[in-house]
């Protein structure tokens, strides 16, 4: 099995470029995408806010994800040839790191990060733009920027979040069909 992590901020594109790629992929096997999100840890780790002092859940620390049931998942995946990992912090587990063929880190800026963030929460829900402006602004890109940021050095492959649909998926595709006829 080849497995495939994509890494970055929230709202650089994880997601939709693992989708993109499952879709891809598919001529080459069996794919399966996971989604590190579905292994929050309830109740989350708090942090205190820089800018208010106030408690505030915290997505973004390590301790929010239950890293070691993801590497169990990953580990004990029978059915596909391919496994696509998408979360913001999949690359700062070690032992999660090492189970990677291929790592991938989308960038994109803070601003355009932040605005598609606020898109799709009110879409999906999640609060008025006030609400999650103010805890993006307040809380989650001080922790974000402490604990996920940093883990671009890990990743085998840096893709522009705004623009990874054309060439980038090219070239991963490409590189993914050679390391599966070798």
């Amino acid at each position: 099995m080849w497995v495939i992590g994509i890494a970055g901020g929230s709202g650089s594109g994880k997601s939709t470029m693992a989708e993109a790629l499952q879709e891809r992929l598919a001529k080459y096997g069996t794919v399966r995408l996971l989604h590190a999100d579905h292994w929050f840890i309830r109740p989350l780790p708090q942090m205190q806010s820089p800018v208010t002092g106030q408690w505030m859940d915290d997505y973004n620390c390590p301790e929010s994800i239950d890293y070691p049931a993801v590497i169990e998942a990953v580990k004990n995946e029978q059915e596909a040839d391919i496994l696509i990992l998408e979360g913001n912090g999949i690359l700062y587990p070690k032992e999660l790191r090492e189970l990677l063929d291929l790592s991938i880190f989308l960038e994109l800026p803070i601003e355009e990060r932040m605005y598609r963030r606020i898109a799709r929460n009110i879409k999906a829900g999640r609060g008025t733009m006030e609400e999650i402006a103010s805890f993006y602004l307040e809380s989650a890109r001080f922790s974000e920027a402490k604990w996920l940021l940093p883990t671009v050095r890990y990743a085998d492959l840096r893709l522009g979040g705004d623009n990874w649909q054309g060439k980038g998926l090219d070239v991963v595709e490409a590189f993914i069909a050679r390391q599966l006829e070798a």
